[in-house]
């Protein structure tokens, strides 16, 4: 009974957990084999609970699917992976992502598939709001991989990305800073005989010789999805945005980077944001985003209201003003278009405790990670 058991298993698993905080499950599957799985975003304790739980078994693969979270307690997991020599294991079509990378990079096989997001980037403090690379958060980052066993290239790789994008792992990447990845092929028929990297690198060196796949048949190339007078938020590839004229050019270059799913073309200041990935859509008119593969991977928040109006929402910004109403146990679409409704609304904030409030004035802003706003253009 393999990897590739746990794999089809773990898939059953992942489909139950709805949590916010890191939902963390163990699961018996053979003799003294065990599937830890760990859904969901890291918050503080989550780290205690999941050594509660791998107390119990000294063999385990620890499948993760998690955008990330206080990167502390990320790195308590993976010293725990370490310890216990547990491997790690991303499905796919599934993220890891921040601190999730971190926990991931503990394992003592790291397993990953073709359509695995595994994603870094550098830690950062948030001071009121403010959002700053942490030179003493990365340090740590730092020690904490040096203790793991692996190179400077590696730190280096994991710790180089802005607190607002992602590095997203590649096959060509773990090649060349020296991090040994083993590739999963799920319903790989048995006669198949060529190995295939992750990434699709057929001279990677280190592709396992045990996985082998069928090539996937010959394509037109992948099936755009675009979406007007909308911005697809976060998961920007390094060095962005790209300034370009149409939103035709900025499709070209997607499909042109191996590591780009998604993009967003501002049509007002003709600038282009690639991204390795996206999971929703926000109102924001003069702006043309597109996405490889199916529109019902990502979610859209409140009404799209389209061309009829002159609004944008957007992530990790707040309006500073005095609000003239107030709303409790809201949710963000709720919150946009009752803002969007009312007519003496200029603009609205909205905050992970559910407030939301209702403004008649649209600046000035200031960058607040816990916080979405949103407000009329005219």
């Amino acid at each position: 009974m393999g990897i590739r058991f746990f794999l089809s298993v773990f898939t059953i698993l992942v489909g139950a957990f709805h949590a916010r905080a890191a939902d963390i499950q163990l699961e018996k599957l053979k003799d003294d084999i065990y599937v830890i799985s760990v859904v969901g975003e890291f918050q503080e304790g989550d780290d205690k609970r999941f050594k509660n739980v791998a107390i119990s078994t000294d063999k385990a693969v620890v499948f993760l699917d998690s955008p990330g979270g206080l990167a502390g307690v990320g790195m308590e997991i993976g010293r725990t992976i370490s310890i216990k020599g547990f491997s790690t294991a991303v499905v796919e079509n599934t993220m890891c992502a921040s601190s999730c990378g971190l926990v991931w990079l503990a394992g003592k096989h790291r397993f990953i598939t073709p359509t695995s997001k595994v994603g870094f980037h550098a830690v950062f403090s948030d001071t009121s709001g403010q959002q700053a690379v942490s030179s003493a958060g990365n340090a740590l980052v730092g020690s904490y991989l040096q203790q793991l066993g692996l190179s400077a290239n590696v730190i280096v790789y994991v710790t180089d990305a802005a607190p607002a994008s992602m590095q997203w792992l590649t096959a060509a990447d773990a090649k060349q800073i020296g991090l040994d990845i083993d590739l999963l092929a799920a319903d790989a028929p048995a006669q198949a005989s060529a190995p295939v990297p992750f990434g699709g690198d057929a001279t990677a060196s280190y592709a396992p010789t045990t996985v082998t796949v069928t090539p996937p048949p010959l394509h037109q190339g992948p099936l755009w999805r675009i979406f007007e007078h909308t911005d697809l938020p976060g998961y920007d590839l390094p060095d962005m945005p790209l300034r370009l004229f149409t939103v035709e050019d900025c499709k070209t270059e997607c499909d042109g980077n191996d590591r780009c799913r998604a993009f967003t073309f501002n049509e007002a200041h003709k600038v282009c944001f690639l991204k390795g990935m996206a999971t929703e859509a926000l109102q924001f008119s003069g702006a043309v985003s597109g996405y490889k593969g199916n529109e019902s991977d990502i979610q859209r928040v409140g009404q799209d209201f389209g061309a009829s109006l002159d609004f944008r929402t957007s992530k990790n910004v707040e309006i500073m003003g005095k609000p003239f109403a107030k709303f409790t146990g809201s949710s963000l679409a709720a919150c946009q278009n009752q803002c969007i409704l009312t007519p003496t609304c200029q603009g609205f904030n909205f905050y992970r405790n559910g407030m939301c409030f209702m403004l008649n004035v649209r600046k000035p802003t200031r960058n607040n990670l816990l916080s979405v706003a949103g407000a009329r253009s005219n």
